[in-house]
């Protein structure tokens, strides 16, 4: 992922590559419209090449605002036929939504994002994010792609409020992903993997994640989670 601090490191084919994660990307967008449902205009902050994007023109008839700073996302977002910005200032105000993925933690001062989020939604308008959690998950694989940080409950709720914003929900996703986190950190000290191969994505999205999907309805996402979901309002 590329970031206001590492213009040079562009990961479309890992962008690619998380196409095939049909249960993981599907889930994460069906998850944000149980918040998200009757906002008109949207923005998908750090849209990559528009996977979540297409999920939400495709099956929920809503066309997101696509902010993006890599020109060579961008020229796919365009050939996607979405409407990309390069950086949020660019946006319309008065947004009713923010929807972010998996972006927050590659940029270095998350605060000013957020403040800036908060500037052009309108009031009471919501911010959705989705970021991976818990520091004791973090391993090579993180400093690979840049992240800064995994978050906390704690400290995200603390910024969103210093940002300007009232924490409506916050819970874990991905309950079995926190496991396979920490058994592939382990794997990983002897062999040195930077990144999953295409057939355990596979595995893993059509085999595990539907079970991690059930065990965090049954509760386990208010215990634990490789990831984070924050749903916030502006006040």
């Amino acid at each position: 992922m590329q970031n206001s601090s590492n213009t040079s490191y562009s990961a479309i084919e890992e962008l690619k590559l998380v196409e095939i994660l049909v249960n993981y990307n599907n889930e994460i967008v069906s998850n944000a419209i149980k918040y998200l449902k009757g906002s008109k205009k949207i923005v998908d902050f750090g849209a990559g090449i528009g996977t979540l994007s297409l999920i939400f023109r495709n099956k929920y008839k809503l066309d997101p605002i696509c902010i993006e700073i890599d020109d060579e996302n961008i020229n796919y977002l365009s050939k996607r036929n979405f409407r990309p910005f390069k950086d949020i200032d660019l946006a319309p105000l008065e947004l009713d939504a923010i929807f972010s993925a998996n972006v927050l933690e590659h940029i270095k001062d998350d605060l000013i994002i957020l403040k800036k989020m908060k500037n052009h939604l309108k009031k009471k308008g919501l911010v959705y994010l989705y970021v991976p959690a818990n520091m004791k998950l973090w391993s090579e694989l993180d400093v690979t792609v840049g992240h800064y940080r995994r978050y906390e409950k704690k400290s995200l709720v603390a910024k969103l409020k210093k940002a300007g914003f009232k924490v409506k929900k916050i819970y874990y996703a991905d309950s079995l992903g926190y496991l396979a986190t920490i058994l592939w950190k382990v794997k990983n000290i002897t062999n040195k993997t930077k990144f999953a191969s295409k057939k355990s994505l596979i595995f893993y999205d059509k085999f595990i994640f539907p079970i991690s999907r059930f065990l965090d309805n049954l509760g386990l996402k208010f215990i634990l989670g490789k990831n984070l979901i924050a749903i916030a309002e502006k006040t």
